[in-house]
């Protein structure tokens, strides 16, 4: 049940203010282009003078150049015999390409109204969440909430990339006092408590490059990769086999999303020349329990086996990156206050379920223990589409469970 002091700062959420600011927001293009070095800045700025005129101490530390983050916090001021908590609303500034514009039904940039929908890039993934959590922020300052910890927001760049942003964030110290994290990303509003892993291996198999017309004379790499992207599927099978379905997740998985002969820029482009190597990119994706490191181990397996089927072939294996899947318990006290809050706001249970893809909660998770929920507004299936779109409703119901959950998490 909501008390008439919680309802007093829910009544603080401005909605016609909220769809302003998404439409603000939205409007800026921040699609990173590393050509012309020029990406979120705009986006981060807009975000930092929103912190800045509610009074938050905020801060901005590039994590590479033309790329910042942006920093706010709401100090509580209730005094508790228990350890100080700080609750971290966290979203990124970056956004995908809008492609072809050509394609869209309104400007990709525009922020249109229409059917209560906000569209334009960036509007769903995820400047819709990050404006929601801006304004919790609002409300919950300008009502003076009387909070035992701190809010955080951590605006940051590159999501969509490397996730140099939340690295930058974890390594800068900020994530050490975090006790609890929402993840802005969109999901209808869904309690997401688990996140697939993800893990990118890059295979390079040497052969010896010779002319087309006497491939006897060389070895083709082509045959060899062939061999051992069947192998790769097989081992899929088996991993599937070994973890089984995961509740909120489905099966982990090993997709090739790169396959080049010669390798890219190696050059070799005649229609006439064996290419002396041959490429390849692994997406693993995984699930709760699956054991990256030894995962990798059976993929160098599978090249060693392949290799020794003629000594002029080598193999190169590295691994690009590894985000390990996330898993947090309901028992969790972020989880648990979250979902009564959503029942408390909808009159309805909450709605658990996982993210497919990871986000910068990944990181917080991996490399600091940090419990979090993945919990705002927006289609889930929409991301990078054309046409990108959030609902304006779900908008309001996040804003105010994003108030709701920082009251009763700091109390």
């Amino acid at each position: 049940m909501i008390t008439p002091s919680e309802q007093r700062i829910l009544d603080l959420v401005d909605d016609t203010l909220l769809v302003k600011w998404v439409q603000e927001l939205t409007r800026i293009p921040s699609v990173w282009h590393p050509d012309q070095q020029v990406g979120e800045e705009a986006a981060a700025r807009w975000v930092e003078a929103r912190c800045r005129e509610l009074g938050l101490e905020t801060h901005v530390e590039f994590a590479a150049p033309g790329r910042p983050n942006v920093i706010a916090r709401l100090r509580g001021s209730a005094q508790s015999s228990e350890p100080r908590r700080v609750l971290m609303f966290e979203g990124h500034t970056d956004v995908v390409t809008e492609g072809d514009p050509a394609l869209w039904t309104d400007p990709p940039f525009s922020a249109t109204i229409r059917d209560g929908r906000i569209y334009g890039r960036g509007a769903n993934d995820m400047k819709g969440g990050l404006c929601c959590a801006l304004m919790a922020m609002r409300a919950l300052a300008l009502g003076g909430a009387d909070l035992r910890g701190d809010v955080v927001l951590g605006a940051v760049c590159d999501e969509e990339g490397q996730m140099l942003g939340i690295k930058h964030f974890v390594d800068r110290g900020w994530a050490d006092e975090v006790t609890a994290c929402v993840v802005c990303e969109p999901e209808e509003n869904h309690l997401c408590i688990a996140q697939k892993g993800v893990m990118w291996i890059h295979v390079v198999l040497r052969g010896v490059m010779c002319h087309g017309a006497m491939p006897l004379t060389g070895v083709s790499s082509v045959y060899p990769l062939a061999h051992f992207l069947a192998l790769v599927q097989a081992l899929e099978a088996r991993e599937i086999a070994r973890h089984g379905q995961h509740e909120f997740l489905g099966q982990p998985s090993i997709t090739p999303t790169i396959v080049a002969s010669p390798p890219r820029g190696g050059g070799q482009p005649q229609n006439n020349v064996v290419p002396g190597a041959a490429e390849c990119v692994l997406d693993c994706r995984l699930i709760p329990g699956q054991d990256p490191e030894a995962l990798a181990r059976r993929v160098r397996a599978l090249l060693e086996g392949v290799v020794a089927l003629d000594d002029r072939l080598a193999y190169e294996m590295r691994v690009l990156e590894v985000r390990p899947p996330t898993h947090t318990s309901r028992d969790e006290t972020i989880v648990r206050v979250m979902a009564e809050a959503y029942t408390d706001l909808t009159g309805q249970p909450p709605i658990y379920g996982g993210v497919p893809g990871s986000t910068d909660g990944t990181i917080l998770y991996a490399r600091r223990g940090i419990p979090i929920v993945t919990c705002g507004p927006g289609d889930i299936h929409i991301p990078h589409h054309v046409d990108e779109w959030v609902s304006i409703e779900e908008l309001k119901v996040a804003a105010r469970l994003y108030v709701l959950t920082a009251l009763r998490y700091l109390s």
